[in-house]
């Protein structure tokens, strides 16, 4: 087992879209809830993914939970680990990144924050989205977890005390050297080149027990720590498309708002579909799940969403902080939508089911159950196709994080649903 390979992600999206850079390169991965976690009857899985559902989560207590799934792995045989966060550095970065050090039995942590294919970069330990700096852009406005700041330093000093070095594109062979103290090494990386070039040093040092980033660096991880390649063989499905989107960031507002304007058919659930936690088990929802399975035997492309525009999106999460409970918000939201889309798919045949968001992610696999997700290809950065270890839907699901993903991305899940993709 010393080759295997535990993938920590904070949410349910973020650990699929990692767990398909191993699937794309003939690695299998399973990805699993922290509540389905066992170290048992794993063999053939040469990269396991958890997800521990631990962005929203108070800092010390992420902390604890990624420390703990740590030391659990290393009595298991696990000695190569990846800490996948968030390309936008949303949640608990500085938390989780000092509970893998703490438990992972080494001195030197290798964080690698940029995604050079969806144009996030990190350039002298400032991390950028689009050109832009992450504390000034779009993420900074995140309802749930925004990014204030823009070095990636000062973002993991907010929340733990351990030592970081920042490392520029001219000195990667540091890399390569153990530090004598505990050390959250960042380095920068703007091209595929340069996470190419951090791997060879990383490898040269052997250094790669401890490692993190985004699922950008993950996509050089089956060749850098050696991961046995295979052909994996499965079935695209057929037929209609079926979208949930519980995510409120603008980028997926858009992108449905643009899927709406090229034929799909919407339906935007009201305050008390998404807010009461009575509608999901009230006739209202059976006839909102008849209508929607209706319209999706009659058109086959239909999104179901929380919001339309921009401005619902910003009213939705103000009441939530006016109370001072985002968390709870984001929880019922994700819990309603989970349960409406169990009550569809007991009423509708659904081809792909495509899932926008984490938390909606969560929600919509913890009702309907299971054994797991196993990924299978990636459609674009970020968009991922997978399949669902249940009896509940046989069907792909293509699941996105809720800020990743080109206006187009609904043409792109038609391309790859009705053949026109490999």
């Amino acid at each position: 087992m010393m080759n295997k390979l535990l993938v920590i992600a904070d949410d349910l999206t973020g650990a699929i879209d990692t767990g398909a850079q191993f699937s794309k390169k003939g690695v299998p991965s399973l990805v699993l809830m922290a509540e389905q976690l066992s170290f048992d009857g794993i063999d053939g899985v040469d990269c396991l993914v958890v997800d521990t559902e631990s962005r929203h989560l108070p800092g010390e207590e992420a902390r604890r939970i990624v420390a703990g799934v740590t030391a659990n792995a290393l009595a298991h045989g696990f000695r190569h680990f990846y800490k996948k966060t968030d390309s936008a550095l949303r949640g608990n970065i500085g938390a989780e990144l000092a509970g893998l050090l703490e438990a992972g039995g080494d001195t030197c942590l290798t964080f690698v924050p940029a995604f050079p294919k969806i144009r996030r970069a990190t350039r002298n330990g400032i991390h950028y989205i689009d050109d832009v700096e992450v504390g000034q852009s779009v993420f900074s406005k995140d309802p749930f977890t925004p990014v204030t700041l823009s070095s990636v330093a000062d973002i993991i000093r907010l929340q733990t005390g351990v030592m970081t070095e920042n490392i520029t594109s001219d000195a990667y062979e540091k890399a390569a050297l153990m530090p004598e103290k505990k050390t959250i090494r960042i380095l920068d990386a703007e091209s595929v080149a340069d996470l190419e070039s951090i791997g060879a040093q990383l490898k040269r040092g052997n250094n790669l027990n401890l490692l993190a980033g985004c699922a950008g660096f993950a996509e050089i991880l089956p060749e850098l720590l050696d991961l046995p390649a295979r052909e994996l063989k499965w079935e695209r499905s057929a037929g209609n498309i079926l979208v949930i989107s519980g995510s409120v960031n603008p980028i997926t507002v858009e992108q449905l708002a643009y899927g709406e304007q090229s034929g799909f058919s919407a339906f935007t659930l009201s305050d008390e579909q998404k807010l009461d936690e009575s509608y999901p088990d009230s006739d209202a929802c059976g006839g909102f799940a008849r209508r929607v399975a209706g319209e999706l035997e009659r058109t086959g492309r239909v999104i179901v969403r929380v919001t339309e525009n921009a401005a619902e999106a910003a009213q939705l999460t103000r009441g939530g902080k006016e109370k001072n409970a985002i968390n709870e918000l984001s929880r019922r939201v994700a819990d309603s939508i989970g349960e409406i889309t169990l009550r569809i798919l007991s009423r509708a045949q659904v081809g792909s089911l495509a899932i926008f968001g984490g938390d909606t992610l969560h929600g919509v696999l913890s009702k309907i159950g299971g054994g797991g997700v196993i990924p299978l290809n990636e459609l674009s950065p970020g968009v991922v196709a997978a399949k669902i270890v249940s009896d509940l839907h046989s069907g792909i699901i293509i699941t996105k994080s809720g800020g990743l993903g080109d206006k187009d991305v609904l043409r792109r899940i038609e391309e790859f649903v009705f053949g026109e993709l490999p």
